[in-house]
């Protein structure tokens, strides 16, 4: 499944293909553009198949339902809504085009790198952890940005070496998901990757 969304501000790709053999993804997504932000969110449910599915996809709905909230009140109603399911891990990217900053908070194994042209480097390191519905700390973190700014969200399922140069490279976003695409297509794992720049 890909998924492309762009407006002045800002291009992203979305990528996600299930563990072989299964029909559903233990992992969800959901990325929106608005005039304002952009607002990505990467889930990857505890195992795989129906369970997983069923967590990850609790935090797609909740995050689609509540993308104008700052990403301190997003991950806690995340959590909540994992209450009597199994659980997932979760990344949350918010970017504030007019303030060229963006807000990140992640827990557990989902991995952030965002690349800006002078060379700089920001992978904000996540909580340990997963998301249950028991109470749960959080680090949220903002970050100012460079024009011209790639960066790549992404589940253990990606499992290549070189993403740190791979995003920092001239590549495109689009010849970075192609790159990643074929990669992904060898993976023993649910897999989900959001690639982006920023303007």
């Amino acid at each position: 499944m890909l998924e492309r969304d762009f407006n002045q501000h800002i291009q992203a790709i979305a990528y996600q293909i299930p563990k072989e053999g299964n029909v559903l993804n233990g992992d969800s997504f959901f990325m929106k553009i608005t005039d304002d932000y952009f607002i990505c969110a990467v889930a990857d449910g505890l195992g795989s198949g129906v369970h997983a599915y069923h967590s990850s996809n609790a935090i797609r709905q909740e995050v689609e339902k509540n993308h104008d909230q700052e990403v301190e009140v997003l991950i806690e109603r995340c959590n909540q809504s994992l209450k009597d399911k199994r659980g997932a891990t979760l990344s949350i990217l918010k970017v504030h085009f007019l303030q060229k900053t963006f807000t990140y908070s992640s827990v557990g194994n989902i991995q952030f790198i965002l690349s800006c042209p002078s060379g700089r480097f920001i992978y904000p390191l996540p909580v340990l952890g997963y998301l249950s519905g028991k109470p749960q700390k959080y680090r949220c973190e903002t970050f100012s940005y460079e024009k011209g700014a790639k960066f790549i969200l992404y589940t253990d399922g990606l499992t290549i070496p070189g993403i740190k140069s791979l995003v920092s490279s001239s590549s495109s976003i689009e010849e970075i998901s192609n790159y990643l695409e074929i990669h992904a297509k060898t993976g023993k794992d649910d897999m989900t990757y959001i690639v982006g720049q920023l303007f």
